[in-house]
């Protein structure tokens, strides 16, 4: 009897060992085959460039142009048309803004802001910078726009005119929506046009720390103190994007942009973005020139602003330019054969008196050669210089415009840089010269909307360094608003500006 419970009890255990193996072999089967969803999930969400920031040239890229999930890389655009009223006075630091019922139910990241409750611009800033609380980013569009969904609107309409082709913004924050989607490419040129557009509030992105109402919040980048150089700019997550950041680096005249989305982790994007901005650094060579590209690369789909007209088939003769003695230097000319303002114009025409130089022989112009003509100094305190564009093609000419630069924005002769009608704003530049190239190229548009209309440039001091709005006056409201709705319809940035009460 003994012998047959043995037997059978030997059969039983054999049994069991081979239902134990199977299980064990289907449990790590089925481990294995969970484990790889995970990494191809993310792989399909993993995209990264690096620009040089100097010249706009891609240095690395992969899925560059591949639709992904901003989460809140968003709140760099966010923090664009924040600076922009900033920029153009429409608010201050100081402004409080109110927090709607709305706002306050935001999801986290969030500060806790109580509906009715204010909050101060510089702490809105702040608060998006560090704890990217998504509160404050409705608040911020609510106050700006009217309407969060409105605001949404005109990130889109903003990022088509910065050359971001690709990107569609639906809310203020980078909380879930399927129809918020960018390129890493894209969230390069704005870590790039944030701090071309705005150097004034780019500091801002610095912030390790900020404390409100007794409660200090860390940045959640991590870079920051860490790499060498880093100085700013945006973190992002949310389970549908992965991990996203966009930095920027700058060591010894170097500047690289880096943009990381889609990782598997916080730190392994850290390591990633670390090791490709390194490597970026070595490839990038040293640029004296401290101003930056405008967008990275050549942006898929983007149509140039500049007329084909514009574009030569041949060499055109030079400008000539009268010095405020009334003498001809044929040594100067306006534009460079890109469009830009070469570097000895743009350092040395702060108010568009232009003496000569000993630059070398410039490349030909483009079609529109400009004649500059530069009255001589006023020795009153509120002074106007007056410069006509005209065309030597005149089967091309457009009308002759009169490019007002105003020293003091606040008192003129005329009354525009005081603000008695309507303006569109195209630009804060960083030179005279920059600003002129940008009012050239919004009047070679040809739109109706801006003939007759001042073009005009007003110096500011943002602490202590000097920007240049190109502006256009002498517009009604609606004017106003069809005239930018116009310019960004071709890539230009545009602002209305309300006259001064």
């Amino acid at each position: 009897m003994f012998v047959c419970v043995g037997e059978y009890s030997g059969q039983a255990r054999s049994r069991v060992f081979n239902l134990l193996f199977s299980v064990i072999g289907t449990v790590l089967a089925a481990s294995i085959f969970l484990a790889t969803i995970p990494s191809a999930h993310a792989a399909a969400k993993f995209a990264a460039i690096t620009i040089d920031a100097k010249s706009g040239r891609i240095i690395f890229s992969r899925n560059a142009d591949s639709l992904r999930y901003p989460a809140s890389l968003t709140k760099i655009m966010t923090l664009y048309l924040l600076f922009q009223d900033l920029e153009a006075g429409r608010l201050t630091l100081d402004s409080r803004l109110r927090v709607s019922r709305h706002a306050a139910s935001m999801q986290p990241s969030k500060l806790g802001l109580k509906p009715g409750s204010t909050i101060k611009v510089r702490h809105a800033i702040k608060a998006l910078v560090t704890k990217s609380a998504n509160d404050v980013a409705a608040t911020v569009a609510e106050n700006l726009a009217g309407s969060e969904p409105a605001f949404a609107r005109r990130m889109t309409r903003t990022a088509r005119a910065l050359g971001m082709t690709r990107t569609t913004f639906a809310n203020a924050s980078g909380l879930p929506n399927r129809r918020q989607r960018t390129t890493a490419r894209d969230m390069a040129t704005l870590g790039l046009r944030i701090q071309k557009d705005f150097p004034q509030y780019y500091s801002y992105f610095r912030t390790r720390s900020f404390t409100y109402k007794g409660r200090k919040y860390g940045n959640h980048n991590r870079l920051l103190g860490r790499l060498k150089g880093i100085d700013g700019i945006k973190t992002g997550y949310t389970r549908a994007s992965g991990f996203n950041l966009t930095s920027s680096v700058r060591r010894k005249g170097k500047h690289v942009i880096g943009v990381v989305m889609g990782a598997k982790s916080g730190r392994s994007r850290n390591r990633y973005m670390a090791g490709i901005l390194k490597t970026a650094l070595k490839k990038v060579p040293y640029r004296k020139k401290r101003y930056l590209a405008s967008t990275a690369g050549k942006p898929p789909g983007r149509k140039s602003h500049v007329i084909a007209a514009l574009k030569p088939k041949k060499p055109m003769a030079r400008p000539n330019v009268i010095t405020p003695n009334g003498q001809s230097d044929s040594r100067v000319r306006v534009l460079n054969a890109n469009g830009t303002a070469p570097t000895h114009v743009r350092a040395r025409m702060q108010s568009l008196i232009i003496a000569k130089t000993k630059d070398p022989e410039p490349a030909p112009v483009p079609a529109l050669a400009p004649t500059i003509v530069a009255e001589p100094k006023s020795n009153k305190a509120d002074r106007e210089d007056l410069v006509r564009l005209t065309d030597d093609v005149p089967s091309r000419a457009l009308p002759a415009k009169r490019v007002k630069v105003a020293k003091h924005a606040k008192k003129t002769s005329t009354g525009m840089a005081r603000g008695k009608t309507w303006q569109i704003q195209i630009g804060a530049y960083k030179s005279a010269g920059d600003a002129l190239t940008g009012l050239t190229k919004a009047k070679n548009t040809g739109l109706k909307s801006l003939r007759g209309k001042k073009a005009m440039t007003m110096v500011v001091d943002a602490k202590g360094n000097k920007l240049y709005r190109a502006r256009f006056a002498g517009f009604s409201r609606n004017q106003a608003k069809r005239a930018c709705k116009s310019l960004s319809r071709r890539s230009f940035g545009c602002l209305t500006i309300a006259p001064r009460s």
